[in-house]
């Protein structure tokens, strides 16, 4: 059983939940990953080497990555669990105008930036920032990838979680990903935003 969470987090965002003791896995360049790729289809492929199979959960990007491992590796993966997913950040969730101003400022302000969007999706804890470079780079991979196509594909069972409130990947992404999976159930919190997991 594995987790893996969403950009400028680590696996810390775990703790105190139902997940907490599984094995986690971080995204390149967050907390201590061993993971190099950061285009996102080529680290499912990376992943998907030492995943043993079992359950999946992911959180907003690593919920894409999740999706990914349950297309590249059927055998391997028997249900995935994901809070806040989306087909495609930039062209289901948000505007491509607001991807492009972000990365902007990611890039002009990293760390004032980073900040800012861990209090857009109503978390306050301390996480240590990411490795610029490589945090960016799987953002814009995030932002490019669109796998509308492949989740009619996908034949695990998957529970799907989101915050009524969510601004970031929103409602309407999480509904679109419910739409296209042939087994899929999803849950709507209400009240909750983006950082969903305390409380439920």
């Amino acid at each position: 059983m594995f987790t893996i969470h969403g950009w400028s987090f680590d696996k810390s965002v775990w703790r105190n939940t139902e997940f907490e003791k599984f094995h986690h896995f971080e995204l390149p360049g967050h907390g201590e990953s061993p993971f190099k790729e950061t285009d996102l289809e080529k680290l499912a492929f990376e992943m998907g080497e030492v995943v043993s199979g079992g359950t999946v959960v992911g959180w907003s990007i690593g919920a894409t990555v999740a999706l990914l491992l349950a297309f590249y590796f059927p055998a391997k993966i028997e249900r995935l669990v994901l809070f806040s997913p989306t087909p495609s950040f930039c062209k289901v969730s948000q505007n491509p105008i607001v991807c492009k101003n972000f990365l902007r400022k990611l890039r002009r302000d990293y760390e004032r930036t980073v900040k800012w969007f861990r209090k857009e999706c109503r978390f306050d804890g301390d996480v240590p920032l990411p490795e610029k470079e490589k945090a960016i780079t799987l953002l814009e991979s995030f932002m490019k990838l669109d796998i509308s196509d492949i989740l009619p594909k996908i034949n695990v069972p998957v529970s799907i979680y989101v915050g009524q409130k969510d601004k970031i990947t929103t409602l309407q992404g999480a509904f679109q990903v419910f739409r296209y999976l042939p087994k899929a159930t999803l849950k709507v919190y209400p009240g909750k935003e983006h950082y969903i997991f305390g409380g439920i």
